[in-house]
């Protein structure tokens, strides 16, 4: 006698034997038990999960000769469950949906349907991967799908429902078969090694269920190929990494340490054992990152009832787990991105193996990601220090007399440029960019006070929030400003000049809500006067001090701008977020 594969053998003979679908398995014993038989049903779902064992079980269902009508458990004995479990049943019709395509196929379907069974109760059609018809045939069985004659049911099975017509759907009760979970697929298993006699490991049978990703027949054919390669010795762990060419979990776990740990050379050896093992490294990558996403499941979830339902492994699998998660804190995300891609880029790649190596050092080199509060929080507490001169040397106190202006004094600030360049100082980790807005007026940063207190006198700083205000609320007048310089200042005058014409005559329709934002801040009405003023024919009334403190600040300003150009705090913020500095407001 020929040898008889697991699948075909171990095939499901009832209802109770389904595996991992018990939802399926108790709305059609309901429904036999009271009666309430569909005469059209749909089953769908991944391959080898039984949609084809169902539709066998409810035909006998239906057929069984030991009761006098359907049962919800078929004998199994009786010449119609005997005839329809060994396929000769001429009432039971299966049909593969992918070889009989056509209209013509359908109609001599349907012409069937008018003749009664031939020996049975009923005449019941299966046909498989139903998907596979032509609409011109879908068209055909429409009528004949809706209202059959009362001896024929029709049992559809398919992988893919979403390219079934609407109008057919309509017409079928419709059963979602899933996935087996691992630790139900991997009980089935186990029982048939005990029927076998057959020795095996747990860790072993539980790589090969992995492997089978859900699929009862996948797991019962790679479980023959295994049993045949063992020759009846014990199966384990090494032996199914070995036959099948996948990943072990000990192989994975070192691949995160030595990626957790830095280490770039031992992940590369690694691969290359793999690669010269035979391993697809396709797989080894996808598991891996499956690897990866359980780091991150387990780092983000503590309740054991939810972790237990969301990740894959056994008591001692989830404590390895924990460990790596707390070995690479904030840096799990990054690392499931990066080799995400990677995976993604090797299945297009020519020379997958060198995309997943330069991907397993690019891992070993990542930092992790700073959340993005943690970094404006520490981004204020250092520009508290910096403006304090907390740290460093070079920068001094600001004090409220070293920022006052005097509100008598109609002063407009140097437009006089810098030339010499200022030396960048040494800068401490501590130091930070200052946010507050700062407007530049001309050449010279009329606005480039330090944030400390100012008179609320002080037309200068007036000015400064008035543009600030107008920047945020209005960025049109805020960019027209910008190219503006300031040519007298006071608390009743201010005397704009532009380069350009059309910035004065931009600057005369906007005069009102100029005026009004920097009356609003001096408690006083403002009167503005936009010139044409290249900046070069112009000579300002300046107060002597005021010019002087003036050129301090200006100089100041851009010492603190190199600064913080220069920080590797802000450095290294670029380089994380591929960003460019825009604008340094101090």
């Amino acid at each position: 006698m020929s040898y008889l594969v697991l699948a075909r053998k171990y095939r499901p003979q009832r209802f109770s034997e389904l595996v991992g679908q018990e939802h399926v398995a108790r709305t059609l014993t309901n429904a036999i038990e009271g009666n309430r038989v569909h005469h059209a049903f749909l089953f769908t779902g991944a391959r080898g999960v039984g949609k084809t064992s169902a539709a066998r079980i409810l035909a006998k269902a239906l057929s069984c000769e030991k009761n006098q009508g359907p049962t919800a458990n078929p004998c199994g004995v009786c010449d119609a469950c005997q005839e329809i479990s060994g396929g000769r049943s001429v009432d039971v019709v299966e049909i593969d949906g992918a070889s009989n395509t056509g209209v013509d196929d359908v109609r001599t379907l349907r012409e069937g349907t008018r003749y009664m069974p031939a020996k049975g109760r009923l005449k019941i059609y299966i046909i498989d991967e139903v998907h596979m018809l032509s609409t011109s045939a879908f068209n055909a069985l429409l009528k004949t799908l809706e209202e059959p004659p009362p001896h024929v049911v029709f049992i559809f099975a398919t992988t893919e429902a979403h390219k079934i017509p609407t109008t057919i759907l309509s017409r079928c009760q419709r059963y979602d078969f899933k996935l087996i979970p691992t630790a139900g697929l991997t009980a089935h298993l186990e029982s048939i090694l005990r029927a076998e006699n057959i020795p095996f490991e747990p860790d072993g049978l539980r790589l090969l269920t992995r492997q089978a990703a859900g699929s009862v027949r996948d797991g019962l054919s790679l479980l023959d190929q295994v049993i045949a390669y063992v020759g009846g010795e014990t199966i384990t762990a090494g032996v199914v990494s070995e036959v099948l060419g996948i990943a072990d979990r000990a192989l994975l776990g070192d691949l995160a340490r030595a990626v957790l740990a830095r280490d770039a050379a031992t992940a590369l050896r690694l691969l290359a054992a793999a690669a010269e093992r035979g391993l697809d490294l396709g797989q080894l990558s996808r598991s891996f990152l499956g690897l990866l996403r359980d780091i991150e499941v387990v780092a983000r979830i503590s309740d054991q009832h939810l972790l237990t339902e969301l990740v894959d492994a056994t008591p001692d699998e989830l404590e390895e787990l924990r460990a790596f998660a707390a070995q690479a804190g904030r840096a799990t995300s990054v690392l499931f991105d990066r080799w995400a891609r990677a995976v993604e880029e090797s299945g297009r790649s020519f020379a997958p193996r060198l995309v997943l190596e330069m991907a397993a050092v690019d891992l070993c080199q990542a930092e992790p990601l700073e959340p993005l509060g943690d970094l404006l929080d520490r981004l204020e507490a250092l520009e508290g220090r910096l403006l304090s001169g907390g740290g460093n040397p070079n920068v001094r106190p600001t004090s409220p007399s070293s920022t006052r202006i005097a509100p008598s004094a109609a002063a407009t600030l140097s437009r006089a440029p810098v030339t010499s360049a200022v030396a960048p100082a040494p800068v401490s980790p501590a130091l930070a960019i200052s946010v507050p807005a700062s407007p530049v007026i001309g050449q010279a940063a009329v606005g480039s006070l330090p944030a400390s207190p100012v008179s609320a006198a002080s037309p200068t700083e007036a000015w400064r929030r008035a543009k600030a205000d107008l920047e945020r609320r209005r960025p049109r007048i805020g960019a027209l400003l910008a190219s503006a310089h300031v040519l007298e200042l006071d608390e009743t005058n201010l005397v704009l000049g532009f380069a350009d014409q059309a910035d004065v005559d931009a600057a005369g329709k906007l005069r009102a809500e100029i005026e009004q934002a920097l009356g609003a801040e001096l408690g006083s009405t403002i009167r503005l006067v936009a010139k044409h003023d290249k900046g070069n024919n112009t000579t300002p009334v300046i107060r002597a001090e005021a010019s002087e403190e003036a050129d301090a600040l200006f100089a100041d300003k851009r010492k603190r701008e190199q600064e913080a150009r220069q920080h590797p705090l802000i450095q290294k913020a670029q380089d994380l977020f591929g960003a460019a500095i825009r604008e340094i407001k101090t």
